[in-house]
């Protein structure tokens, strides 16, 4: 697991519709790497134009350089994904 969402969603068809914008809004989304709220690692966040978290790492990271590096990749993901076109979901049913 990469990330989590930091919010909840009323079903899958908003969930699904909210990823996709966070793929194609990611260059412009601010965010940055913190420590945990205990203290004692690292973890990132990828927040909204207004601040309010859109996703966090699944985990805490021991080292700061390998938070930086595992927010950066994902951000690199996300635009590779939003640079792509229309995401191909492979729904069943």
């Amino acid at each position: 697991m990469i990330a989590v969402t930091a919010r909840t969603y009323r079903d899958y068809a908003e969930c699904r519709a909210a990823f996709e914008r966070l793929c194609l809004d990611v260059a412009d989304l601010p965010g940055a790497v913190h420590h945990t709220s205990e203290g004692s690692g690292w973890v990132w966040r990828l927040r909204d134009p207004v601040g309010g978290a859109l996703a966090v790492s699944s985990r805490a990271y021991e080292r700061h350089s390998t938070c930086q590096a595992a927010y950066e990749r994902f951000r690199a993901l996300l635009g590779e994904l939003g640079a792509s076109g229309p995401i191909a979901w492979d729904d069943v049913g």
